[in-house]
Protein backbone atom coordinates (compact mmCIF):
# COMPACT_ATOMS: atom_id res chain seq x y z
CA UNK A 1 0.00 0.00 0.00
CA UNK A 2 1.28 3.61 -0.84
CA UNK A 3 0.33 6.95 1.12
CA UNK A 4 0.27 10.10 -1.33
CA UNK A 5 0.63 13.54 -0.57
CA UNK A 6 0.62 16.33 -2.41
CA UNK A 7 0.79 20.19 -1.91
CA UNK A 8 -1.21 22.12 -4.80
CA UNK A 9 -2.41 25.28 -5.40
CA UNK A 10 -5.85 25.70 -4.36
CA UNK A 11 -6.90 27.06 -7.44
CA UNK A 12 -6.00 23.79 -9.13
CA UNK A 13 -7.94 21.40 -6.04
CA UNK A 14 -10.89 20.92 -7.69
CA UNK A 15 -9.40 20.15 -11.14
CA UNK A 16 -7.48 18.02 -9.33
CA UNK A 17 -10.58 16.39 -7.63
CA UNK A 18 -12.46 16.07 -11.05
CA UNK A 19 -9.32 14.40 -12.86
CA UNK A 20 -9.25 11.91 -10.02
CA UNK A 21 -12.46 11.27 -10.33
CA UNK A 22 -11.94 10.64 -13.25
CA UNK A 23 -9.50 7.65 -12.88
CA UNK A 24 -12.01 6.18 -9.93
CA UNK A 25 -10.29 8.02 -7.25
CA UNK A 26 -13.40 9.78 -5.73
CA UNK A 27 -12.21 9.96 -2.34
CA UNK A 28 -9.64 11.28 -0.31
CA UNK A 29 -8.60 13.66 2.65
CA UNK A 30 -7.88 17.23 1.97
CA UNK A 31 -6.65 20.29 4.10
CA UNK A 32 -6.26 23.75 3.53
CA UNK A 33 -2.65 24.51 4.86
CA UNK A 34 -0.42 27.49 4.65
CA UNK A 35 3.37 27.39 3.64
CA UNK A 36 5.96 29.22 4.87
CA UNK A 37 10.27 29.55 4.61
CA UNK A 38 13.42 30.80 2.86
CA UNK A 39 12.96 30.76 -0.79
CA UNK A 40 14.97 30.44 -3.60
CA UNK A 41 15.32 33.48 -6.04
CA UNK A 42 16.86 33.77 -9.60
CA UNK A 43 19.80 35.77 -7.84
CA UNK A 44 19.80 32.64 -4.81
CA UNK A 45 18.86 32.12 -1.42
CA UNK A 46 16.57 34.96 0.07
CA UNK A 47 17.15 35.60 3.29
CA UNK A 48 13.76 36.96 4.45
CA UNK A 49 10.88 34.47 5.26
CA UNK A 50 7.87 34.50 3.17
CA UNK A 51 4.60 35.26 3.96
CA UNK A 52 2.35 32.77 4.53
CA UNK A 53 1.18 30.81 1.23
CA UNK A 54 -2.48 29.24 0.85
CA UNK A 55 -2.18 26.25 -0.34
CA UNK A 56 -4.71 22.54 -0.67
CA UNK A 57 -3.01 19.57 1.09
CA UNK A 58 -4.42 16.05 -0.33
CA UNK A 59 -3.78 12.87 0.91
CA UNK A 60 -4.76 9.08 0.12
CA UNK A 61 -4.02 5.93 0.38
CA UNK A 62 -3.86 3.45 -2.38
CA UNK A 63 -2.56 0.37 -3.98
CA UNK A 64 1.14 -0.54 -5.02
CA UNK A 65 -0.32 -0.47 -8.73
CA UNK A 66 -2.21 2.30 -9.06
CA UNK A 67 0.68 4.78 -7.36
CA UNK A 68 2.13 5.93 -10.82
CA UNK A 69 -1.82 6.83 -12.58
CA UNK A 70 -2.55 8.64 -9.59
CA UNK A 71 0.83 11.09 -8.93
CA UNK A 72 0.78 11.48 -12.28
CA UNK A 73 -2.65 12.49 -12.72
CA UNK A 74 -1.64 15.07 -9.85
CA UNK A 75 1.54 16.47 -11.35
CA UNK A 76 -0.44 17.12 -14.76
CA UNK A 77 -3.42 18.49 -13.67
CA UNK A 78 -1.60 20.98 -11.13
CA UNK A 79 1.11 21.74 -13.40
CA UNK A 80 0.86 25.65 -14.81
CA UNK A 81 4.12 25.32 -15.58
CA UNK A 82 5.00 28.47 -12.74
CA UNK A 83 7.08 28.32 -9.27
CA UNK A 84 4.49 27.02 -6.72
CA UNK A 85 2.86 24.62 -8.45
CA UNK A 86 3.18 22.26 -5.91
CA UNK A 87 4.71 18.66 -4.65
CA UNK A 88 3.68 15.33 -4.93
CA UNK A 89 5.24 12.79 -2.83
CA UNK A 90 4.43 9.21 -2.07
CA UNK A 91 5.98 6.47 0.50
CA UNK A 92 4.98 2.99 1.68
CA UNK A 93 2.15 2.03 4.57
CA UNK A 94 3.70 -1.17 6.48
CA UNK A 95 0.10 -1.89 8.19
CA UNK A 96 -3.79 -0.84 7.94
CA UNK A 97 -6.90 -1.83 9.58
CA UNK A 98 -9.90 -1.12 8.69
CA UNK A 99 -12.05 0.46 12.06
CA UNK A 100 -15.41 -1.04 11.51
CA UNK A 101 -14.87 -4.57 10.30
CA UNK A 102 -11.19 -5.26 11.33
CA UNK A 103 -9.94 -5.86 7.60
CA UNK A 104 -6.46 -5.13 6.55
CA UNK A 105 -3.74 -4.47 4.21
CA UNK A 106 -5.20 -4.27 1.00
CA UNK A 107 -8.64 -5.55 1.94
CA UNK A 108 -9.08 -2.51 3.57
CA UNK A 109 -8.55 -0.06 1.13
Amino acid sequence: MIKIEAIVRTSAFYDIQNALTEIGIPTFSAYQVQITGIHKSHEGWRNKTSDFLPKAKIELLCADEDEAKIVDTIQKTASSGEKGDGIVYSYNVENLVKIRNGKTGSFAL
